[in-house]
């Protein structure tokens, strides 16, 4: 069994900071197994039932536990115990998603159920202080749009495209669709509301939603691939997102895949994503003549067009879907080759055009299984992980408030 810890040596560890310890510990157990009972709690966490009813009355003075009904008694008899249960609807968490044309929110309670979403059009070629001042007063709307939900707010979350210090929660550049450079996201949000702020890429977010709630969940070594206008990674290793030295690992949108091209003139972008981003895709696609019709329509990656167009026999849709593949081919196996995962889940409507042709690609350039899926959870796996993160800075919240002195 997992040692609580109260069974370590207490002899090096300040009473107050065993007490957070411990009461951060139950916290935890009350929210992965409630309801739950005191005796229940002492014997997961292996904490004595005295310490734990010391810290069970904190948690209920502070409104983080409550009681959920009547544990019934066993065969043997006893006295009913009554359940206990984290306490969700305590706080708050909003999480906060900057795309290309729009800015997607969602509310959650602290259990990361569902309360409210909003989203707001933007206009890139306006800057980022438009950007972000439209999802600053979409975010007041959505919390007043019901009484007490702005007082609640405990912390949000905001995903924004390219590569971000995180610590300062900076983007220090997003060339490929608002061409930020060192544009602060957090200021405007803590500004605004006085919560704590997270601020992530959002394909890191996105790994994360797949790490908790999609084909990522219980995997060790995993590598998420999304490609919507950029194509970025999210690397899981050893169970914990790997961000890299300089918070840049997964920028795969700078593969070179040729000595020719490493030599020439490259695209800021990156070569890999000034081949098969989503823009540089239409373009191919309407500069055809037979597809312009096709892709009139608005919000998509242009994969259900491709599909209708190889359908019909064109030629030319043929070429950009092989051309599509081979890149995105090299990739993964690339990526497989390095990182040794043991699942590579792709998200966009692109890949599920190509994906069975990299499976079989993939398999035979890499000389070991490679496990490789197509995502379920779509563009729900940025809010989700956004959503996921904030529930984990809002629980180190609690557990710093349920272990002050009375």
């Amino acid at each position: 069994m997992r040692n609580s810890p109260e069974s370590s040596d207490s002899r090096r560890i300040g009473f107050s900071a065993m007490r957070r310890l411990n009461g951060a510990f139950l916290l935890d157990l009350l929210r992965q197994n409630g309801p739950i009972s005191r005796a229940e709690l002492a014997r997961l966490s292996g904490l004595t039932k005295p310490t734990v009813s010391s810290q069970i009355t904190r948690l209920f003075e502070r409104g983080i536990a409550m009681e959920d009904g009547i544990a019934v008694p066993d065969t043997r008899g006893g006295k009913p115990s009554k359940l206990l249960r984290f306490n969700p609807s305590l706080g708050n968490l909003v999480a906060i998603e900057v795309s290309a044309a729009e800015v997607r929110l969602r509310l959650a309670d602290l259990d990361g159920t569902t309360l409210d979403t909003s989203v707001a059009p933007i206009h890139p070629e306006q800057g980022a202080s438009h950007i972000l001042e439209t999802a600053v007063r979409a975010m007041n709307r959505m919390l007043m749009r019901e009484a007490g939900r702005r007082e609640k707010l405990m912390v949000a979350a905001v995903a924004a495209p390219g590569r971000i210090d995180t610590g300062s929660g900076v983007v220090i550049e997003a060339g490929n669709v608002f061409d930020w450079k060192h544009v602060s996201v957090r200021e405007p949000f803590e500004r605004a509301f006085g919560v704590p702020v997270l601020v992530e890429n959002d394909v890191n977010f996105a790994t994360l939603g797949e790490m908790h709630f999609g084909f990522g969940r219980g995997i060790q070594n995993f590598i998420f691939i999304r490609l919507t206008t950029g194509i970025a990674a999210g690397l899981v290793l050893d169970g914990n997102l790997y961000r890299g030295t300089h918070g840049t690992a997964g920028e795969i949108a700078h593969m070179v895949f040729d000595r020719e091209t490493a030599a020439g003139a490259l695209d800021p972008r990156g070569f890999l994503e000034a081949a098969i981003g989503r823009d540089r895709l239409q373009e191919r696609i309407q500069a055809v003549k037979s597809l312009t019709v096709a892709t009139a329509s608005s919000g998509t990656d242009g994969g259900q067009e491709l599909m209708q167009a190889i359908r019909a026999g064109d030629p030319i849709a043929a070429t950009i879907a092989n051309d599509l593949e081979s890149n995105l081919t090299l990739a993964v196996a690339n990526i497989a080759a390095v990182a040794d995962p043991e699942l590579i889940i792709l998200a966009g409507d692109l890949f599920h055009l190509v994906a069975d042709k990299i499976q079989s690609a993939v398999a035979h350039i890499i000389p070991w299984p490679v496990r490789i899926e197509v995502s379920a959870l779509g563009d729900e796996a940025v809010l989700l992980g956004a959503i996921g993160a904030a529930q984990d800075l809002a629980h180190d919240l609690l557990c710093e408030t349920s272990s002050q002195t009375v």
